[in-house]
């Protein structure tokens, strides 16, 4: 699903990934994925981006809405879905409140 008229696009941390040797100096970070919702419809973020937790991955997520929000306005009830690697869902972040509209 195209959401008006691009997808979102995260572009990945540099860096993936440390030796077993510096492990412990330099921990791997996790994989975070924003996906679109809008209703049952779900645009997929393939890519993820590494991030050092779920605090930056939810400020990286308010800044996203933020910029989408007025291209997005005319939209349904769209919100922005933090998931893990698994793809469970960790947080939602709606770019609406109240259905009220910018």
């Amino acid at each position: 699903m195209c959401i008006g008229g691009g997808r979102l696009s995260v572009e990945p941390a540099a860096g993936k990934g440390v030796s077993p040797a510096t492990q412990n100096e330099a921990k791997t970070m996790p994989r975070y994925f924003f996906n679109i919702r809008d209703g049952y419809d779900v645009d997929e973020d393939e890519e993820g981006v590494e991030l050092p937790d779920l605090e930056a991955a939810k400020a990286e997520a308010l800044a996203t809405v933020e910029e989408l929000r007025d291209e997005l306005a005319d939209a349904g009830n769209i919100e922005l879905e933090i998931t893990d690697e698994t793809g469970r869902r960790l947080l939602t972040v709606p770019f609406f409140r109240g259905g009220r509209r910018r």
